[in-house]
């Protein structure tokens, strides 16, 4: 036994000792960022090297695979973050390095074919502030656009205009699109592109964004700001790092690129953009809506488009004693509640339309009570109100008229808390309901098929050809808004008329014929058969012998007639 003792010691022991040396081989996780200082300008197509981190995992470095590993990356402006799929640079290496990792200033995913509205806020240079100013882009061109993508390193130059006298916005479409760039309009971009906008002043400002779908998941675009904590994390081992927000210097580059997240396909499921401040809409303009005012009077709504600057009613406004609710309905895009001053003012039709000629005006402001100014004494009970959904916000009017009027105007004018306005005009009208036609003598109407069908089989008249194919009025029209039908039935000449008429009942066509009455019907010859009306007592037996008798006597007589019987001597 002693013989096979230190061999198997010695086995053993070193079987302890290379598991030791084994598991310091392997050593920790680790996970280093290429950049010490990520910046904007860093993973664009143009600029520098791409954003890389490589994670080391030596567990997985003597497998003979080519393994895959999922991290997570996030940052301060997004803590949820963003996966991404590392493949190891070779069997064995246990080295995973992504593609590269693009930083954006709020959306950062767009499809091909997508519209964008880019720009940039300038406050240090002076501009023209009595008219929108304009920036010409080129290679040497003091400002302006700047856009390139992957599969395009010389992209396009967008020129940009400021979006009303003095804004200092200055802003300009930019069409990404599958086929060739056009300089002023549209780049060419792939699934799978990072695109870079470009400013192009002494700061070359910079915005990233991926186009998508995008087949590397080892590519991904995260937003992030300046000074933002960006964090890798893999297998609960986390490296950070800091965001600088632009290479060329500190603070992000003044005054810096709007996001260009301004897709326009997208407006309205983001709710415009929170870095432009515009006049408030009423449905107009780029973000478009049918519903702008709604009108209520007693149980009757109705909902009216508002996005013109004149819109007509086709209803009475001004109606005596009939409760009325006026709410508007605006947007901005910065602030669901960026409207503090609406004011609603009433103007006899015919008037210029200026405030000064307003018979009575309300006035809602934010924060104060309602101001209602009617020396004429045509309003009763005037309030106002102003809620918001989140996304649009609605101010509402409400008053009793004390007077009727046929027609009015109505000037709604809006101030946003950057003292910017709207003005629309709504005009009413009254509703002029047809007279009834009183119909000549002997003429009846009929709206309804089977009333007339039921009278004329009443009368005793067949249906006539023209009541075989039109029933109602949708054989004719697709609903009554477009017209209606209906026939006059004449008692006296017996002719029914089809008539076909549009909606305002002005007669289109007409169409005539007379009616036939029913054939009599041929009636049987019975006169052989005879029944006295006078019914006998059969309780009576004279009365019943003599009966029977007297018909004796006929049946013999008539049979003598007709010689059915010889003659005999009575």
């Amino acid at each position: 036994m002693r013989i096979f003792a230190v061999p198997i010691i010695v086995t053993l022991l070193l079987l302890f000792l290379f598991t030791i040396n084994y598991a310091f081989a392997q050593g920790p996780i680790s996970i280093v960022w290429d950049f010490a200082f990520p910046c904007k300008d860093s993973g664009a197509s143009d600029q520098g090297l791409p954003v890389t981190f490589t994670v080391t995992d030596p567990s997985l470095d003597s497998n003979n695979v080519l393994d895959t590993i999922n991290v997570k990356v996030n940052s301060t402006s997004d803590p949820n973050g963003i996966t991404l799929t590392l493949t190891e640079s070779g069997p064995n290496t246990g080295q995973f390095t992504n593609t590269n990792l693009i930083f954006t200033d709020g959306v950062q995913m767009y499809q091909v074919g997508s519209t964008e509205l880019v720009g940039f806020q300038l406050t240090a240079q002076p501009t023209d502030p009595t008219i929108p100013d304009t920036f010409i882009s080129g290679p040497l061109a003091f400002d302006g656009i700047w856009a390139i993508s992957s599969s395009d390193l010389v992209g396009t130059y967008l020129n940009v205009t400021e979006t009303d006298n003095d804004t200092q916005i200055f802003t300009s479409k930019l069409k990404l699109t599958s086929g060739s760039s056009v300089n002023g309009s549209a780049l060419h971009v792939q699934p799978g592109d990072i695109v870079s906008i470009i400013r192009l002043d002494f700061s070359f400002e910079h915005s990233n964004e991926l186009i998508i779908p995008n087949s590397d998941p080892a590519l991904g675009a995260i937003p992030a700001q300046d000074g933002d904590t960006l964090s890798v994390t893999y297998n609960g081992v986390r490296a950070d790092t800091t965001f600088t927000g632009f290479c060329g210097g500190p603070g992000g580059g003044g005054g810096g690129l709007i996001q260009p997240g301004l897709v326009l396909e997208l407006l309205a499921a983001i709710g415009g953009s929170p870095y432009i401040v515009s006049p408030p809409s009423f449905g107009g303009g780029y973000y478009h809506y049918s519903d702008g005012l709604t009108l209520t009077q007693g149980d009757t709504i109705t909902t009216l488009e508002t996005s013109q600057y004149n819109q007509e009613i086709p209803t009475q406004v001004m109606i005596s004693g009939k409760q009325v609710n006026m709410t508007f309905k605006t947007f901005e895009s910065y602030n669901p509640e960026g409207v503090i001053h609406m004011g609603l003012y009433i103007i006899p039709r015919g008037e210029d339309m200026l405030t000064s000629n307003s018979l009575a005006s309300i006035v809602w402001e934010k924060g104060k009570t309602v101001e209602v100014n009617d020396p004429n004494h045509i309003l009763y009970n005037a309030t106002t109100s102003s809620s918001s959904d989140g996304k649009f916000q609605y101010t509402q009017f409400s008053f009793i008229p004390t007077k009727s009027y046929d027609k009015m105007s109505f000037l709604a004018r809006a101030w946003n808390d950057h003292l910017y306005s709207t003005d629309i005009r709504v005009h009413d009208d009254i509703v002029a309901h047809p007279a009834a036609k009183t119909l000549p003598t002997g003429i009846i109407k009929y709206d309804n098929f089977n009333d007339l069908q039921a009278t004329l089989e009443k009368d005793g008249f067949y249906k006539p050809q023209i009541m075989s194919h039109i029933h109602t009025t949708t054989d004719v029209f697709k609903s009554t808004e477009g017209g209606h039908v209906y026939w006059l039935y004449d008692t006296i000449n017996h002719t029914v008329t089809l008539v076909i008429a549009d909606k305002d009942d002005k007669e289109i066509s007409s169409y005539q014929a007379s009616l036939q009455p029913y054939e009599p019907e041929k009636k049987g010859d019975y006169k052989f058969m005879h029944f006295t009306v006078k019914q006998l007592n059969r309780w009576n037996e004279d009365q019943m012998q003599r009966t029977m008798g007297l018909e004796a006597t006929k049946a013999m007589f008539s049979a003598l007639e007709k010689g059915l019987m010889p003659y005999r001597n009575w």
